[in-house]
């Protein structure tokens, strides 16, 4: 096919430890953000029955593909089967301590220190969005690789007015 790009988008996964809150933000801004160059995933060392109602408030607006967002645990992406990771990024202190060696390929690690918090509710959460909001923003700027150009099909007879119908896209 001409002028098909074939580039893979770059695979990020978010770990907490829980999986229903921050790492479910940050899978959800990414995808949302960037989905055209970065495969969006999030996980959790011990993962929740379900996504935090506050986290879900944060982003039942203008967020597609809400039902994507479920924990899961970590170890799913450790198995033979699971896609490589190009990045991990830890959110919480406890996931930072995963093995690496786990993951199959060499994943860059991150680790972003957000706001501590003992307890999730609508304010941390609130304000949790914004830190992880930024981070992805910065991430995206500083990791995105660009599309190969495109190669356009050589024209063997090319006058003016067929150069112009092309270039005009008729």
């Amino acid at each position: 096919m001409t002028g098909c790009r074939v580039t893979r988008k770059q695979r990020v996964l978010f770990l907490c430890r829980d999986n229903a809150a921050l790492s479910i933000l940050a899978e959800a801004l990414l995808r949302e953000l960037d989905g055209l160059h970065f495969d969006a995933f999030s996980a959790g060392l011990e993962p929740a029955d379900k996504v935090h109602a506050a986290a879900m408030g944060e982003l039942r607006h203008g967020f597609s593909s809400l039902e994507l967002l479920n924990p899961k645990s970590w170890l799913e992406f450790t198995s033979e089967w699971a896609p490589q990771m190009d990045f991990v990024i830890t959110l919480c202190d406890e996931s930072a301590r995963v093995d690496m060696r786990a993951f199959h390929g060499n994943p860059e690690l991150r680790h972003w220190a957000l706001t501590p918090s003992a307890r999730v509710d609508a304010n941390t959460v609130g304000n949790a969005f914004w830190q992880i909001l930024k981070r992805v923003e910065d991430f995206i700027a500083a990791e995105r690789r660009p599309w190969p150009p495109l190669k356009l099909p050589t024209v063997a007879s090319c006058t003016s007015d067929t150069c112009d119908l092309l270039l005009s896209g008729q």
